[in-house]
């Protein structure tokens, strides 16, 4: 298993950001809320059934390159990638049923919301692996083979 490394996150977020994208053009096309009384609009602050709120993968990028840097700014990068991460988890899990009524409200696939919910868990347990290691003071070194204490 491959070792935490805050230098990974940004790749990882890069990977993921065409998600992010997908589920914002297929809620405003389908009309899909935060809620079944929401509508596609949600997905700027909310969040839909489909996407997260867009200013979360923005902080993300931004988290995630920060991450990169040795010290302190590095650890806020990190810090900040882990709590979007924790945003993810909770909005992938105890927003589930929410997300689901949501999707049947706007008549869309039940299998969709749940895709999205199970990537964005993969993408917040990733995050978090890679993340909260850094946040501590307890990082892989440049060659990956040691710990650097803080």
């Amino acid at each position: 298993m491959p070792r935490p490394s805050a230098r990974r996150l940004l790749p990882v977020v890069l990977v993921y950001l065409p998600v992010p994208i997908v589920g914002a053009v297929l809620s405003a096309l389908w009309n899909v809320g935060a809620s079944p009384e929401g509508g596609g609009a949600d997905m700027f602050l909310l969040g839909t059934a489909l996407t997260p709120p867009l200013f979360l993968p923005a902080i993300l990028v931004a988290a995630a390159h920060a991450a990169r840097r040795d010290g302190l700014t590095g650890r806020i990068g990190a810090g900040f990638a882990s709590l979007v991460a924790l945003a993810f988890f909770a909005g992938s899990t105890a927003n589930l049923a929410n997300d689901f009524a949501a999707a049947e409200a706007a008549g869309t696939p039940l299998a969709l919301t749940a895709g999205m919910a199970a990537i964005h868990l993969a993408l917040a347990l990733t995050v978090l692996y890679n993340a909260v290691p850094a946040v501590l003071g307890r990082a892989a070194g440049p060659d990956g083979l040691g710990a650097i204490e803080a």
